[in-house]
């Protein structure tokens, strides 16, 4: 019995953990890109990273503005934010984790 628990647990939080985005580490604090935690918003936002991030990516502008706004305006959605993540190629989710690192990030993430 506990076996299946075990097997059903790690199963259902793999697979919730490839929805997701992915874990973006600096100076020993890490979030998921999309937290709506007001720590994540200090390190993503008012520290004018993740402005930065995107003007060193090759996303197209048309993704680049809704994904800021909808990680760093007042009306933040970590839905919005996983939403359009998902919509991107390999090509540019790659592109987008490439530009975290060469802003001094390190970044974890579940390739699904």
């Amino acid at each position: 019995m506990n076996v299946r628990f075990s097997i059903v647990f790690l199963l259902g939080f793999t697979l919730s953990a490839c929805s997701s985005t992915f874990l973006a580490s600096k100076e020993g604090k890490g979030y998921y890109l999309g937290s709506s935690s007001d720590a994540a918003y200090r390190m993503f936002c008012a520290s004018g990273d993740l402005r930065a991030v995107l003007a060193d990516t090759r996303l197209p502008q048309d993704l680049k503005e809704p994904l800021y706004a909808a990680a760093c305006s007042a009306q933040r959605s970590g839905a919005a934010v996983r939403e359009l993540y998902g919509r991107m190629t390999a090509e540019q989710r790659k592109d987008l984790r490439t530009a975290f690192k060469r802003r001094g990030y390190d970044i974890n993430y579940l390739p699904c």
